[in-house]
């Protein structure tokens, strides 16, 4: 079976004041950082798309958010409805203002997935901060996030992810940079 890689590109990025897809890191755009690694990350017939945000004249797929959510939930519940569609047993996902990120890290989320059958979330060595956003989903978790979320009683990625049994991936810290302002050090 094929997977499903995904970039969340949605948001208005305004503490960040532009858009995040167009931000640079080393004069590579957060958009053409996070393909490449994505591409690097992926198997033959694996299937490569941006969730939310403009419309792009590239080689993937833009997926639309749900129209009845905001937030990363409209990308998320948009993601995992193309993957039950698709019938792809991996969903990995990562958030556009990641750069430091690895191909090695995405595959490492998307095996633990694989083999655990369930959600994997990203966790900082050091601080155990949780990135919920950066994750992985089993194809037999795909009805139950998508009903949860369309239950209306959770307000965001991380409580829908709470609410599931996970496992979490340690990653060091120095990777898992969320990058929210343009003069943020990189």
């Amino acid at each position: 079976m094929s997977s499903l890689w995904a970039i969340l590109n949605g948001g208005e990025s305004s503490r960040y004041g532009s858009p995040k897809y167009l931000a640079a890191r080393n004069g590579e755009s957060f958009l053409d950082v996070a393909v490449k690694r994505t591409i690097e990350a992926s198997n033959a017939g694996d299937k490569i798309v941006v969730s939310g945000g403009p419309p792009l004249s590239a080689a993937w797929d833009v997926v639309v958010d749900s129209p009845h959510f905001t937030g990363p939930l409209a990308g998320l519940l948009a993601l995992v409805q193309l993957a039950m569609e698709a019938k792809n047993e991996v969903l990995t996902i990562q958030p556009i203002d990641m750069p430091l990120v690895h191909s090695e890290h995405l595959r490492f989320l998307h095996d633990q997935a694989l083999h655990s059958e369930g959600v994997v979330v990203a966790e900082s060595q050091n601080s155990k901060d949780r990135h919920w956003v950066l994750a992985a989903v089993h194809c037999s978790q795909y009805l139950d996030v998508a009903e949860r979320i369309e239950s209306g009683s959770f307000r965001s990625v991380k409580s829908v992810w709470a609410s599931c049994a996970c496992d979490f991936l340690t990653l060091p810290d120095e990777y898992l940079v969320n990058i929210n302002y343009p003069d943020q050090p990189v």
